[in-house]
């Protein structure tokens, strides 16, 4: 390159340098997963013993869950807003205005079938389903219909014209009347065909919910809202709650009830024939939506800072939140690669995997919901992890959907020794030996590529690359590495006390305790020039448990700490020999570290709730998914020639009219050797820019800009 364009070069960074102004692209870029559903609409749901319903904000469907499967359909069409679903047994309704006005739809989940039930005429506010029933009120004129799903019938059960707010249930509807100018709670009994006051009081009798011959209601007759029962056939109604605060928004179930203390924002559950022993639930409930039960299960909503509301189930068997998609529970055993997260989901009830789409910013549970899962692992288009039910290991293909055993049935895998990247899975088959095992999930075929005495301390793998610390007893062990080409192993360190190994891109790194210092130091075997060296130069306490991914390192470090057993967290760059910027904030509480692909996952117990974060410490490959098909799709990047672009001026113009964060140089592009960096990078550190454009052909630099 002429001496002219070097300077014309560093004169269009630097100019643009001072434009932008910002900081390191990874400079404590840390993400919370939230892997909780979509912000729900305020649309209402409902809960049966077997499903749940509601609308996701934005959307026109309408959710149906299955609780035990853990699985979710998408029901409607696409073209219609949806509001008030309910669902019992077998149906889900829900009122839709696709023909210009308010429909009631059914539909059958049996048999997947949708039915219009109302013809047009209709103009339906509030709807409730049980026992083959549907309840409407009708502002058309003011009273409450009863359609019978199995004879196909409809028919009017009030006759005040000032009827809202229907509860109904197999032998009776209910609802709250203002016939009287107060409110107050009639019901229909659908055998006689009658209607009947059931609560006639001073003040207002509101919000009735019904089971079988009880109903629940509000009560404002007091000097506070008070939650009552009456029981269809007797005179005098029992007082459920005493509070100073309002409760309000009752649902019954059986013989037991909720209720939402106003004052203390709480959800209460309790039985009617004990009200007094009703415990506290939940806290932070929304007052938006009603709270619905049945059977074991309760669902309500929880709302954020920003009005979004979140939504919840509850078991009050198990007392336990139920997983919702992955919303629940406690997570723990992070991974990551450059675009997924996975992790497992705790409850009382199980153990599932959960694997979060960073570009998608969506979730899933991919485990079956009779196994318990551990120790995910991602690398795309795979995942996989231990099934403890089994005995076995799973993967799941993101592309495809498919899950399967990644090992054959006879096998025994180990529970802890396996690691994964890309197709390349290795593990450790235990029986009288242990058979180290490298497997090609494309294809499905397996290799035994080294067998061992005693259990391997670790394993690690790469695209290229298997390594293995063979246990020497006392706490040491000789570190292996095997040339998956060439189908060689080759002793790199050979019975060393260690703590911990791990296999980058082009290094083997390891902590090795050191008789000279006393202390544990990082070193790293540079597979192409076969030297070891040692990483971090530090003679004074210990750096240990490495994890690599890339050119990085991540350990724990105690070098800066008054007590030998405090560490903390450092991130190293092998290729640069120099130390990281933390991606963390300041506040971060990392546990469960995991290094994959482009970034570092935790759990992070910040806030007093376990929860998922990531950090990016490299930009994603060109070769990792961006799309669902795997790949790079044509039309998701353009390149422009860098060399072309200094000659013709066009290198600010082209920086200015893109995100920057969304742009990249790429050397040697499109060979073996290529190599990409971050403009917003390149920008903050322009000699590292300019020693990887050196070590290049200028003729293959380009600007890389993504969309």
């Amino acid at each position: 390159m002429k001496r002219g364009r070097i300077r014309g070069l560093m004169a269009a960074v630097l100019l643009t340098s001072s434009l932008w102004g910002g900081t390191s692209a990874f400079a404590a870029s840390e993400t919370r997963v939230d892997a909780s559903q979509p912000f729900i609409a305020r649309t209402g749901f409902d809960i049966s013993t077997e499903y749940a319903v509601w609308v996701v904000k934005g959307e026109s469907t309408v959710t149906l869950y299955d609780i035990d499967d853990q699985s979710e359909i998408k029901i409607g069409n696409k073209s219609s807003e949806k509001k008030s679903p309910v669902v019992d047994g077998k149906y889900v309704a829900w009122i839709d205005d696709r023909h210009g006005g308010e429909d009631i739809y059914l539909y059958d989940i049996d048999r997947k079938k949708e039915t219009r039930i109302t013809d047009g005429d209709a103009q339906p506010s509030e709807l409730d389903i049980a026992d083959n029933m549907i309840a409407w009120a009708d502002q058309k004129d003011g009273n409450i219909y009863l359609y019978d799903i199995k004879a196909g019938t409809e028919k009017r059960v009030s006759t005040s014209g000032r009827a809202s707010s229907p509860t109904v249930t197999g032998s009776y509807v209910a609802w709250e009347d203002t016939r009287n100018k107060n409110a107050d709670i009639y019901y229909y009994d659908i055998s006689k065909g009658r209607e009947y006051p059931a609560v006639e009081e001073s003040g207002n009798q509101t919000n009735p919910s019904i089971y079988g011959d009880q109903i629940v209601y509000e009560s404002d007759a007091g000097r506070d809202v008070d939650i009552y029962l009456h029981e269809i056939g007797r005179s005098r109604d029992k007082q459920l709650t005493s509070d100073s605060a309002d409760e309000v928004m009752p649902q019954i179930y059986n013989n037991d009830f909720i209720y939402f203390n106003d004052e203390e924002e709480a959800l209460y559950f309790g039985s009617v024939n004990r009200p007094k022993n009703a415990k506290q639930i939940a806290k932070g409930v929304s007052k938006r939506l009603q709270p619905r039960m049945a059977g074991d299960y309760v669902i309500f909503a929880k709302q954020d800072r920003n009005d979004n509301l979140t939504i919840y189930i509850y078991d009050t068997d198990e007392e336990d939140l139920v997983q919702i998609g992955g919303t629940s529970g406690e997570p723990t055993q992070p991974d990551g690669d450059d675009r997924y997260v996975v992790y497992i989901n705790e409850s009382k009830r199980s153990s599932s995997v959960v694997l979060y789409d960073l570009n998608k910013r969506t979730s899933k549970v991919i485990s079956k919901a009779d196994s318990e899962a551990s120790r995910p692992l991602v690398s795309s288009p795979y995942v996989v992890w231990y099934d403890e039910v089994d005995k076995t290991l799973m993967v799941y293909n993101i592309r495809t959907g498919k899950l399967e055993r990644a090992v054959d049935k006879n096998d025994s895998p180990h529970s802890e020794l396996y690691e994964l990247e890309g197709k390349n899975l290795l593990w450790v088959n235990q029986g009288r030996r242990y058979d180290i095992t490298l497997t090609d999930l494309s294809t499905g075929d397996s290799e035994r590529i080294e067998t061992l005495n005693d259990e391997p301390l670790s394993v690690d793998v790469n695209e290229n690359y298997a390594m293995w610390v063979q246990d020497e007893g006392s706490r040491h062990g000789s570190v292996y590495l095997y040339d998956i080409k060439r189908g060689r192993d080759e002793e790199i360190r050979m019975d060393v006390e260690l703590k911990g190994a791990s296999l980058g891109d082009e290094f083997v790194v390891w902590s090795e305790y050191s008789d000279d210092t006393r202390s544990y130091d990082l070193y790293y075997y540079d597979i192409d020039r076969e030297r070891t060296n040692l990483a971090v130069r530090w003679t004074e306490k210990d750096q240990i448990e490495p994890q690599a991914s890339r050119d990085v390192v991540f350990f724990s470090d105690n070098r800066e700490s008054k007590r030998d057993n405090d560490y903390y967290f450092q991130l190293y760059d092998i290729d640069r020999d120099s130390y990281m910027d933390e991606i963390w904030s300041k506040d971060a509480r990392i546990e469960q570290p995991r290094m994959g692909g482009n970034r570092l996952v935790w759990i992070d117990n910040r806030d007093s709730t376990p929860a998922v974060y990531t950090a990016e410490f490299a930009s994603p490959r060109d070769d990792d998914d961006d799309d669902d098909n795997g790949g790079e799709i044509p039309g998701d990047y353009k390149d422009y020639n860098f060399m072309k672009a200094l000659d013709d001026n066009t290198f600010l113009k082209i920086i200015a009219s893109h995100d920057l964060d969304k742009m990249y140089f790429v050397f040697n592009t499109g060979t073996s050797k290529e190599q990409r960096l971050p403009i917003e990078v390149a920008f903050d550190d322009y000699k590292l820019f300019l020693n990887m454009l050196n070590d290049s052909d200028y003729d293959t630099v380009v600007i890389r800009v993504f969309n």
